[in-house]
């Protein structure tokens, strides 16, 4: 590994070297040699040499178990303007060179079971994220780019945060997740001219995050991070995951040649209970179509359920959003994952959603995402 280039550093560990000898001359045993020499590299004199050291040090971040310290050491002429990351664990003579990394470092953040960190770098308005494994030092593939510095989840599998974009004119926020190991996140929230800001991740499971408005109000809400299904089956889920919650006794239409809404063409597979459509490049569920009494959301509404039992369910959690097409849409609900739970009700000819009552019943539950029902929320 790299070793620290500054000398005052340097000097620093040479007279916590300089002690150890002295304690052998003056008759420790062999056997006790390891025990002295982690003796002398304890969190107190690792930290004793770096804030006595001449060289300029900051961003000491301990783990939460105390036993490694990252930190940042301003890079000399070589570097061109470079800083660089070190990590040095308890019980260990030198610390290991993590990346050279820029002046605007936003910091470090632990995973809660001390296994990984990372490193949160300034990029345009907000941060890039680099993901360490901290006894490989190997990176992640996937930088998550965030508003602030992300989030871990509880179980250190995860991390949450919010993200901005601006594409033609709009700005769009999304609250993310990305998984260790996968090769990309997947939304929470997604919405037109709203931020999302992570604030904490719970043992319940609870994602306590701010979200403003297009009018700058601020909300603190929480949110659970879930895929909600119908009969479960999820949204992204795979050919195999969907024979595992309905079996193999379906239908297959394959692709034609005209994907409508959808963003590939897709494979229909008709169940007794249900629809789902599939995608032929991504092979991912895009959308689960049901009319079967059989068959109910993950927050147990089926059809033939009143519009009552509905709204009582789903709008305590969620919004019924604006449709960029004009008008709010009643019984349908932005949910976790950026998509959409939609409900029909048996309303007469000429009603429209806005006519909804407490007595009209479900006929029809589509959950699938904006974009394929021709809209965007």
């Amino acid at each position: 590994m790299k070793q620290l280039k500054k000398k005052p550093l340097a000097r620093s560990l040479a007279i916590i070297a300089i002690v150890s000898l002295f304690a052998l001359l003056i008759g420790c045993s062999p056997s006790s040699d390891l025990d002295d020499k982690q003796s002398q590299f304890t969190k107190e004199k690792i930290m004793e040499a770096l804030t006595s050291s001449e060289a300029e040090i900051f961003q000491i971040t301990w783990s939460p178990d105390e036993k490694n310290v990252v930190y940042i050491q301003q890079g000399d002429a070589e570097n061109e303007g470079l800083d660089e990351a070190y990590i040095w664990k308890v019980g260990e003579e030198q610390p290991h060179f993590v990346k050279k990394v820029k002046p605007t470092v936003h910091g470090f953040s632990w995973s809660p079971d001390n296994k990984y960190f990372l490193i949160s770098e300034k990029l345009g308005e907000g941060a890039e994220s680099t993901i360490f494994n901290a006894s490989t030092l190997q990176q992640e593939a996937f930088k998550p780019q965030s508003i602030s510095i992300p989030v871990w989840s509880p179980d250190s599998t995860a991390l949450a945060y919010g993200k901005e974009e601006n594409h033609y004119g709009q700005s769009w926020g999304f609250l993310e997740i990305y998984t260790l190991g996968d090769n990309e996140s997947e939304y929470l929230w997604r919405a037109k001219d709203y931020i999302y800001k992570v604030e904490a991740w719970q043992e319940d499971g609870n994602i306590i995050y701010t979200e403003l408005d297009p009018q700058g109000k601020e909300n603190k809400k929480a949110a659970k991070n879930i895929r909600p299904s119908i009969s479960g089956v999820h949204l992204k889920d795979s050919k195999e995951q969907v024979k595992m919650a309905l079996g193999e006794n379906y239908k297959e239409t394959p692709p034609n040649e005209e994907p409508g809404h959808f963003p590939e063409q897709v494979y229909r597979w008709d169940y007794d209970n249900c629809t789902i459509y599939i995608g032929a490049e991504s092979g991912e569920v895009l959308a689960i179509y049901t009319e079967h009494p059989d068959a109910e959301t993950n927050l147990g509404i089926k059809v033939g359920d009143t519009a009552e039992k509905v709204f009582a369910t789903y709008r305590p959690q969620y919004m019924e959003p604006e449709s960029i097409h004009g008008g709010k849409l009643y019984g349908i609900f932005k949910v976790e994952g950026a998509a959409a739970m939609f409900f029909d009700f048996d309303l007469s000819e000429f009603a429209t959603r806005e006519d909804i009552k407490p007595e009209n019943k479900v006929t029809r539950i589509i959950l699938t995402y904006p974009e394929i029902m021709d809209d965007s929320f």
